[in-house]
C-alpha cells in the first residue's frame, strides 16, 4: 500500500459522509531520491516499545470510528475517487507473486517518488504499454533513443497514455530490468540443478525480506473526539519505512537498482501484501487476517511478535 491531509477538512468531511474525503496523504519533506514527497500509501504506525503501550493502542475507540463511517477507511485519502477506491479494495495489500508482476509494482512505486499515487495509477496502462508489460527481457533492449522518444511524446487527448516524463525515472526502469536479468543469470550460474529454472528469482529474493510470510500489523485508527471522529490525519502518525524495507533497499541498491529507497520499498511491501497495514478492527483488516489464517505457509502476527 508510500503516502498530509488537512485536519480541519478531514474532521468536517468524515462527519458528513455525503461529502468526499480529503485527498490521500502528503508528508512534507523529501523522499529516498531527494525529491519532494507526497507518498500516499498508508504508513504503518510505530510499534509500541512496551506491552503497556500496545495495550493502550488496542483500547482506542476504533469501533466507534467505524460505527460513524459508512465508507471504507481509505476514503480519508482517496477522496472517493472510483479508480482509487477500486485499487485499494481489490489490489492494495493483496498478496502478489511473480517476477514480472513484482517488477512492475516496484517500478511504479519508484515512478511515484515526489508525486501522488493516483497520478501513477491513472497512468498505469501507459506505463505498461511503454515498458512492454514490464517484461524485463524486452525492457532490457530499450535504448537511449527510446528514452528520448518517451520524453518527447505528447498525447493531449489521452494523458493517461503518457508516463511521467522524468529522465531519471525512465532510465531507472531500464536499469532495473537489467538488474533483474543479472539476478537470473547469477541464479542460473549458482544452480545445482540442470533444469535452468530462473522464473521466480526476483519473487524469491523480495519475499525473503519477510521470510515469505506476510506481516499483520496492529495499527490503530487516529485519536477521536467525543463524537468518535478522527481529530487528525491517519497517515501523519504512521512511519514510512521499517527494518525490513531498509534491508530490502540496501540489498537492491547493492545489486545496482535505482529509485528503491526504504520508503519506496515500504510502499511496495504494503502494495503487494508483504505487510498488512489496514487499521486495526476495520473490515479490511479482519478480511486480511482471515486470508492470512488460511495461508498454507503462515504469516507473522505482530501482536504476538512471531510467526503463526
Amino acid at each position: 500500500m508510500s503516502y498530509t491531509t488537512r485536519s480541519s477538512s478531514l474532521v468536517s468531511n468524515i462527519a458528513s459522509t455525503s461529502q468526499k474525503r480529503s485527498a490521500r496523504s502528503t508528508s512534507k519533506g523529501y523522499d529516498d531520491e531527494g525529491l519532494p514527497t507526497q507518498k500516499l500509501h498508508a504508513k504503518s504506525r510505530k510499534r509500541s516499545s512496551s506491552k503497556d503501550d500496545l495495550r493502550k493502542k488496542k483500547q482506542s475507540p476504533v469501533r466507534d470510528v467505524q460505527a460513524n463511517l459508512t465508507v471504507p477507511w481509505f476514503h480519508i485519502f482517496t477522496n472517493g475517487d472510483e479508480e482509487y477506491d477500486k485499487y485499494m479494495a481489490t489490489e492494495w495489500s493483496m498478496e502478489m507473486r511473480g517476477d514480472q508482476q513484482l517488477f512492475e509494482m516496484l517500478s511504479l512505486e519508484g515512478a511515484q517518488s515526489g508525486l501522488s499515487w493516483l497520478t501513477i495509477l491513472r497512468k498505469r496502462e501507459g506505463y505498461r504499454k511503454t515498458f512492454f508489460g514490464f517484461n524485463p527481457e524486452l525492457v532490457d533492449q530499450m535504448t537511449a533513443e527510446d528514452v528520448d522518444r518517451i520524453l518527447s511524446q505528447e498525447d493531449k487527448l489521452s494523458p493517461q497514455n503518457l508516463v511521467v516524463r522524468h529522465r531519471g525515472k525512465i532510465e531507472a526502469v531500464i536499469n532495473n530490468a537489467q538488474c533483474v536479468l543479472q539476478m537470473k543469470k547469477e541464479s542460473l550460474a549458482n544452480s545445482t540443478t540442470s533444469d535452468g529454472v530462473t522464473s521466480n528469482v526476483l519473487d524469491t529474493f523480495l519475499w525473503s525480506f519477510v521470510d515469505d510470510k506476510p506481516i499483520l500489523n496492529y495499527f490503530a485508527m487516529p485519536t477521536t473526539n467525543t463524537n468518535g471522529i478522527p481529530t487528525k490525519t491517519l497517515l501523519q502518525d504512521f512511519p514510512n519505512q521499517s527494518p525490513e524495507s531498509q534491508a530490502m533497499s540496501k540489498a537492491l541498491k547493492k545489486k545496482g537498482w535505482k529509485f528503491v529507497g526504504p520508503t519506496t520499498c515500504y510502499a511496495f511491501m504494503q502494495a503487494v501484501g508483504m505487510v498488512i497495514d489496514h487499521p486495526l478492527d476495520t473490515p479490511e483488516w479482519h478480511q486480511a487476517k482471515k486470508r492470512l489464517q488460511q495461508r498454507e505457509k503462515g504469516y507473522q502476527d505482530r501482536e504476538k511478535d512471531g510467526s503463526v
